[in-house]
């Protein structure tokens, strides 16, 4: 192999693992993604676990693919990944049960008591300053709710020693090193106290779980441990490369992308959706967490209820009322047609627009809550008009989340988008710019969580070099706002 200094950064997702490789210049010499397809099914659809195996073989595949392409092993390897879950292991590391994910919802089953679930008998016991301790609810997925539910219904196994988070998982199978948690996936487990900066021992004890299960918090993002020589060879790797503590993906995506913490706004829509911006102080409300970011910040998220599932269920439904009528049409076709059909702007013909509250599933205080729609006349009462309107409300209820909120940014510039939901809906940035007078901005690259997984393990490994001290991050502009 040649020689090179560069980092890799690893992101597991929800549903396909991604990793980049960037130079110790700062360019992006590679990136990888793949599907993992590693969700398992169950009868129960609450449920929702993935393959441990899976994830490992899929993320060892990235990196002898990645490794290749550059032709020369990393100076480091940078950590991240889905949020909220976690894996239960015994005292050697090895996983004892699947990956428990972040939309699984056991916690919503009912207990033996009448209108009880085990949710709600959890947050019964837990303290009522909780939301200013963890600025946070404990809601369902939350590791704290589901191991609490585990324990209680007797499905813990004897031999469980430990949880790890996903990343914690692989880089305990990289390093051979003891479990380890950083503060932003302790906070996603609910047991981060943002006051003390520490792992929160009363609220593991009031949920009546062992504070020995809990990982031993660290707090930098440092060096975890270095790679044994069976992964060299099997992950065609160097023995020895350095290994960082995991950082949740959310988090790491905001660090790759937001770059003046007192005038950016970071909205991302995938599956779901997303908004967020720093904030020194603690001011959590019902609809906004407030996590660990930095040493001096911290970082106020608004998790939607609604995102981009919300437009595949609707071109279903669409797919659905054609076949009602005896036409069929394919799901890709609906949705490509439905795609053209939104570009078209209400105010061009002078037709008023269709307002939608896309909660088709509640919200996450309001589960009962329902979607709405309004403003509908004889004019716009159509496919394009309800289409445009249901891709607008998503983003209008994120966006509705931040200027609630009770400490938005005193000198907000730029709303930065990000997630394949604004490649597919361009338009949307011109919507956004009108209505909230504002300059919308788009990262000009991809996988935004692996790259800042990246740039902490480069921090960390190049300390030397200014440029990762203050990682230059690159925008594109989608739509300037005519308010200046």
């Amino acid at each position: 192999m040649k020689s090179m200094k560069y980092v890799i950064g690893l992101d597991l997702g929800t549903t396909s693992i991604s990793t980049v490789a960037i130079e110790q210049s700062g360019k992006t010499l590679a990136a990888v993604n793949h599907a993992h397809e590693a969700a398992i099914k169950s009868e129960d659809d609450r449920v929702a676990v993935q393959s441990t195996d899976l994830m490992l073989q899929v993320s060892q595949k990235l990196i002898r693919e990645i490794v290749q392409f550059v032709d020369c092993s990393p100076s480091a390897i940078g950590l991240t990944g889905q949020m909220h879950g976690f894996v239960c292991c015994d005292a050697s590391g090895f996983a004892i049960s699947d990956f428990i994910t972040w939309q699984d919802k056991r916690v919503l089953a009912s207990t033996d008591i009448e209108d009880e679930t085990w949710l709600s008998a959890l947050q019964k016991r837990l303290p009522e300053n909780l939301q200013s301790r963890l600025g946070c609810q404990i809601r369902p997925g939350y590791a704290l709710a589901t191991l609490d539910m585990l324990n209680r219904s007797g499905q813990l196994q004897e031999k469980l020693h430990h949880i790890s988070d996903i990343t914690d998982w692989i880089g305990s199978q990289l390093t051979s090193t003891p479990a380890r948690i950083d503060p932003t996936f302790a906070a996603s487990w609910g047991v981060y106290n943002l006051q003390q900066k520490s792992i929160d021992q009363d609220v593991i004890r009031a949920a009546g779980l062992k504070p020995k299960w809990f990982p031993l918090l660290e707090s930098n993002w440092k060096i975890r441990g270095t790679t044994t020589t069976q992964i060299a060879r099997e992950w065609n790797l160097a023995e020895g490369v350095p290994v960082l503590t995991g950082i949740g993906d959310h988090s790491a995506a905001a660090r790759a992308t937001i770059e003046n913490p007192e005038n950016d706004l970071l909205m991302n829509v995938g599956t779901g959706g997303q908004i967020a911006w720093c904030t020194k102080d603690i001011q959590p409300t019902d609809e906004i967490e407030v996590r660990p970011f930095s040493e001096n910040l911290l970082l106020n998220v608004g998790a939607g209820s609604t995102g981009g599932e919300a437009w595949f269920w609707f071109a279903e439904s669409v797919q659905q009322w054609f076949q009602e009528m005896g036409v069929e049409l394919s799901y890709t076709e609906v949705l490509e047609r439905l795609n053209r059909l939104s570009q078209v702007p209400a105010d061009i013909n002078n037709i008023e627009p269709v307002y939608w509250e896309p909660f088709f599933q509640g919200t996450r205080n309001e589960t009962s809550r329902r979607a709405s729609i309004s403003n509908i006349g004889r004019h716009n009462f159509n496919l394009s008009e309800m289409a445009r309107g249901l891709l607008c409300g998503i983003v209008d209820s994120l966006y509705r989340v931040y200027k609630n909120s009770k400490n938005p940014l005193t000198d907000l510039k730029r709303l930065i988008v990000s997630g394949n939901y604004f490649e597919h809906h361009e338009w949307l940035a011109q919507y956004l710019a009108k209505r909230y007078r504002i300059d919308v901005v788009t990262p000009d690259f991809k996988e935004q969580s692996a790259v800042g997984a990246a740039m902490l393990a480069g921090r960390e490994v190049f300390k030397n070099e200014d440029l990762w001290k203050h990682f230059p991050i690159s925008y594109r502009t989608l739509a300037k706002s005519s308010h200046h």
